[in-house]
């Protein structure tokens, strides 16, 4: 039987022991494995994820309950307490009223809340200062708490210090204060008011009734409405 010449080594070998006695034969798998090519396996490098770095900031944000303080106008001013911890928790920031912001006025009138000055109590708050013959028109206004939320112990500070900031900017000739109505729910009656003259954050100032304790209807409202016209042409110049 010839042989293919051009066949490989091995298999010209193994036909060449076919034919002398059979195929017992001892295959050197060393070297023949050697001569084996290896299956490449083709690694595929794992796709490299783009990071993107985010913008550093150049200046830090400034803590928001200390912004307040370097307000240099009524309106820098509201703006920082709408971010300020006090009004931002609970409801509070839903009852936040800016007022219409007025500076160098004759009189600063401050309220606990909003909720103070309802449409009637308003009404009521015309007359009264049509009979001073005051403008009200003319008048800054205020709310501290801004707030239907009684303020806790370690607040009250705080909004002290806001409400001497206000004033500053707002440079009324004198302030009114309305105190808070008296709760429902409350046993006790609240004082009656003084008419005391007091000086608060270098302003003189006088307390008077919550309007909506001198609302038609409330007790002893007519007296408390004439002690208010009292204690309110004692402090108000009268015009000659």
């Amino acid at each position: 039987m010839g042989f293919n010449m051009n066949a490989h080594p091995l298999h010209t070998y193994l036909m060449a022991q076919g034919e002398l006695g059979g195929f017992e034969v001892v295959v050197p798998f060393k070297n023949v494995l050697q001569n084996i090519e290896k299956p490449t396996l083709e690694v595929k490098p794992k796709p490299v994820l783009e990071v993107v770095q985010k913008p550093v900031l150049e200046v830090a944000k400034k803590d928001d309950d200390s912004l307040w303080k370097n307000a240099s106008s009524p309106q820098d001013f509201y703006e920082a307490l709408k971010g300020h911890s006090i009004y931002t928790k609970a409801m509070r920031l839903i009852s936040f009223c800016v007022p219409k912001i007025k500076t160098d006025v004759p009189y600063f009138l401050v309220f606990n809340s909003p909720l103070e000055l309802t449409a009637e109590a308003k009404s009521i708050l015309e007359r009264l200062f049509k009979k001073l013959e005051i403008d009200l028109n003319k008048c800054g206004v205020s709310f501290f708490l801004k707030c239907n939320d009684a303020a806790l112990p370690r607040e009250k500070n705080v909004l002290k210090e806001m409400l001497c900031k206000e004033i500053e900017l707002v440079n009324p000739e004198k302030i009114i204060f309305f105190r808070e109505a008296p709760k429902p729910e409350k046993i006790e009656t609240p004082p009656p008011i003084n008419g005391n003259i007091a000086t608060f954050a270098g302003k003189p100032a006088i307390t008077l009734y919550s309007l909506l304790e001198i609302l038609p209807g409330k007790p002893n409202v007519k007296e408390k409405m004439n002690e208010v016209l009292s204690i309110s042409q004692a402090f108000i110049p009268q015009r000659s």
